[in-house]
């Protein structure tokens, strides 16, 4: 028995139904990808944030992170404090672990990483304690002429760490904060939402 052949009119008429229904999903995909990307930032600032809480445990070194303000790249680098580089010449006060020939509180961008592509840092803040007071100020006034990276983020060799958010968004002006406990060091990621109303909430919370 011969079987019936499709006809030229009904392939066209099959591949025109494909591609309206792959042009209706496109956005949706698109969506999906963006979403996907800026849970990998949020992911990628918590995964650095708990490296360097782990490490400044069992280096006993505090841990300083930092962000491009408005861009893609973030910084972790160990901090050598003036008591620690007496013990371990040739080691400075400033950025530098003490096994490091040098260290400065100078920013390193050379270490920066950056974030997923399409993602960006669009807020954070770090609250302000008297045992960072100095050191923060330490790295302001090396990097004085560096205001678009934000204020420093520690991370404490006793386990204990600043309070601390950063908000991540893609091109779309949607986003997610991630946030730091201090106590504990352990790092929440929020839901996906309009990087207007995370802002708004931010200034919320410092009233």
């Amino acid at each position: 028995m011969r079987q019936r052949a499709f006809t030229l009119l009904e392939v066209l008429l099959v591949l025109a139904i494909l591609v309206v229904v792959l042009a209706a999903a496109m956005p949706s995909l698109h969506g999906v990808m963006r979403d996907a990307a800026l849970k990998s930032a949020a992911d990628t600032v918590r995964v650095h944030w708990t490296k360097a809480h782990v490490k400044a445990m069992k280096t006993g070194r505090i841990q300083v992170f930092r962000f491009e303000q408005g861009g893609t790249r973030f910084t972790v680098q160990p901090w050598a404090a003036a008591d620690d580089a007496i013990e371990a010449a040739p080691s400075v006060q400033g950025f530098g672990a003490a096994e490091e020939e040098t260290a400065s509180p100078r920013l390193d961008e050379s270490s920066a990483v950056s974030l997923p592509e399409g993602t960006k840092f669009v807020a954070g803040a770090a609250a302000l304690e008297g045992r960072s007071q100095s050191i923060e100020q330490d790295i302001k006034d090396a990097n004085k002429f560096e205001a678009d990276w934000s204020q420093p983020v520690l991370f404490y060799p006793d386990g204990s760490t600043s309070d601390a958010w950063v908000i991540v968004a893609n091109e779309r002006d949607v986003a997610i904060r991630v946030e730091l406990r201090g106590m504990t060091g352990t790092t929440t990621i929020g839901e996906i939402t309009e990087v207007e109303e995370l802002k708004d909430q931010a200034e919320r919370d410092t009233e």
